[in-house]
């Protein structure tokens, strides 16, 4: 009967300089042993002898451990064949039937073409999904299955039955972009999120040896990215949503008022439905952020403190942002928000203008932005914004700040006039 193991060798001799050890693959028949090469190699605190598998504790493990099965079912496949055709498995007729499998692998790729251990890209990119949900937030995964989803509809349209390591050229780069950009009628910045998360695909599988394809490394491979022209609103404008009467419309009344609270704490709406009585303390809000981690302390500007007497020291009700985006259109139409905003997005070498009035372009991210712009305005220190807002990079804070040319004019002027003042 034969019996096929993985294995690793503890002995000093098969132990490589960083104190890794390759995984080999140990067909036994009657008696005789013959040892095949899986391509891999482990720590040995990161294996598992019982189950022939690598440990979570090694970085990458489901996608090896993916490999090692793949290996090890080209063998079952091999001697259940054998048995089928009424041959005796012997060591010596798996290792020539395995060493003709392969030639005829290497032979369809060619110079450039995998080993059997390695993984194909159709198959890595499910894998790092699967891999990424033990580490990654739900946002992250989602953004990679909108990009497969993505890379599908590429293919569809090309007629790709399926890509390859080697088909993430230049040439595969810009058609890419034209589809997205061209025919989608995607903006710069939606296709340079795709990029940026292709990338992150093609880096982790060159890291594991599985990619050797390196154009997507090349500066013409750039990831797109252009300021945006959103909106906010000024201390005034909050003002007229807080002077609407909307006490026959509960729903209304409490996104109104979620919103404003937002507007002077900076708070992202994904973090109020985490926020209770706990972390409401001595006028204060302390949270820890969800997206980012970071623990955050926001003091209550005197118009929360009174949002907040208004429902008995809690926060009003929440609600999903698909809601909150929708009503908060119709409460800025009613606040008389209709001043002309002109959207301008490049797409590709082409510029796409659009007109709305503001009331249309409201959503829920309009606060956060609204709470760091006036806070500059009113010359607080940018560090001590991106402290509440929770900001590492001073780069990504600055691109919420949305003041309007006239509005750079004002503050300089008020500077100049109060230079002179003190002069």
């Amino acid at each position: 009967m034969a019996t096929i193991k993985l294995i690793i060798r503890r002995n000093k001799g098969s132990v490589n300089q960083d104190g890794s050890t390759l995984i080999l693959l140990r067909y036994t028949h009657k008696g005789q042993t013959k040892y095949f090469s899986t391509g891999l190699s482990v720590f040995p605190k990161d294996w598992d002898a019982r189950n022939q598998r690598i440990k979570k504790s090694n970085r990458g493990f489901t996608t090896k451990n993916m490999v090692l099965t793949k290996f090890k079912q080209k063998f079952d496949d091999i001697v259940h064949k054998a048995i089928y055709d009424e041959i005796e498995p012997t060591g010596s007729f798996v290792r020539a039937e395995y060493e003709i499998e392969q030639n005829k692998a290497e032979g369809k790729q060619g110079k450039q073409g995998k080993s059997i251990h390695h993984l194909t890209w159709e198959h890595f990119k499910n894998d790092f999904v699967d891999e990424s949900r033990r580490t990654k937030k739900p946002s992250t995964i989602r953004s990679y299955n909108d990009f497969i989803h993505l890379l599908d509809l590429f293919k569809k349209s090309r007629g790709i039955k399926e890509l390859i390591w080697q088909s993430f050229t230049l040439d595969f780069y810009y058609d890419f972009m034209k589809f997205h950009i061209e025919e989608r009628g995607a903006s710069n910045n939606t296709f340079g999120k795709m990029i940026k998360t292709l990338k992150t695909f093609l880096n982790a599988a060159t890291e594991r040896g599985f990619n050797k394809c390196l154009d997507f490394r090349s500066k013409r491979f750039k990831v797109f990215q252009e300021e945006v022209s959103h909106i906010y609103l000024n201390e005034d404008e909050i003002q007229c949503l807080l002077d609407l009467k909307l006490e026959n419309d509960t729903k209304l009344r409490e996104i109104r008022d979620l919103f404003v609270i937002a507007c002077y704490t900076g708070v992202r709406f994904g973090d109020f439905k985490q926020i209770n009585e706990q972390n409401i303390r001595d006028g204060r809000l302390r949270i820890k952020t969800h997206k980012t981690g970071q623990y955050v302390v926001i003091p209550f500007h005197p118009i929360v403190k009174n949002i907040i007497a208004n429902y008995a020291g809690k926060l009003p009700n929440s609600y999903c942002n698909m809601i909150v985006n929708r009503e908060l259109k119709i409460i800025g139409k009613m606040a008389g928000f209709s001043k002309t905003i002109i959207k301008s997005r490049m797409h590709g070498v082409r510029r796409v203008e659009q007109t709305f009035e503001k009331w249309e372009l409201l959503s829920t991210h309009c606060a956060r932005r609204s709470f760091a712009t006036n806070l500059y305005k009113q010359g607080f220190p940018t560090v001590s914004i991106m402290k509440i807002t929770g900001h590492r990079s001073e780069k990504t804070f600055m691109r919420y700040i949305k003041v309007t040319e006239d509005e750079v004019a004002n503050m300089l002027e008020e500077h100049w006039n109060s230079f002179q003042m003190t002069g």
